[in-house]
């Protein structure tokens, strides 16, 4: 089974969050033959929300991501070096914050975080197979030849 492999670091700027998030997906994207999918589209919101909260609670420091795909297994790996762990909280339903942990919930085949020496990683996986195997319905059909 091919393995593919990705890791950049992250100032603790949300610009630079951007943009790893975009050359991340860049990556996987050419990995999976340069498909534009819709499990593509959700784990890059979840790579996206991963990195923001990394960023926004780590203070200012460095992170990394890290991108794997074995066979149809997608993984993201987000570390920083703060120990504080996310929690989900009470979220009313206008705020614009404090949603991250409840998107990649939603998005995500499964998520968790790992606490090490210097800090910890949260990780997101996708089952690629599964997503592809039930198509979601394009929003915009193509017209018939």
């Amino acid at each position: 089974m091919k393995v593919h492999e990705v890791t950049l670091p992250v100032t603790g700027t949300p610009e630079d969050a951007a943009r790893a998030r975009r050359t991340v997906m860049d990556e996987v994207s050419g990995w999976r033959r340069g498909a534009v999918t819709d499990e593509l589209h959700g784990a890059e919101t979840v790579a996206g929300e991963l990195l923001a909260n990394a960023v926004r609670h780590e203070g200012g420091g460095t992170a990394s991501i890290t991108a794997r795909l074995r066979g149809d297994r997608l993984r993201f790996e987000v570390r920083d070096h703060s120990s504080a762990v996310p929690r989900n909280r009470a979220v009313h339903p206008d705020a614009e914050h404090r949603r991250g942990l409840l998107i990649i919930a939603a998005l995500a085949d499964e998520h968790g975080v790992e606490q090490g020496s210097s800090g910890k990683f949260c990780w997101a996986e996708f089952d690629l197979a599964a997503h592809s195997a039930h198509p979601t319905p394009s929003a915009f059909p193509q017209p018939l030849d």
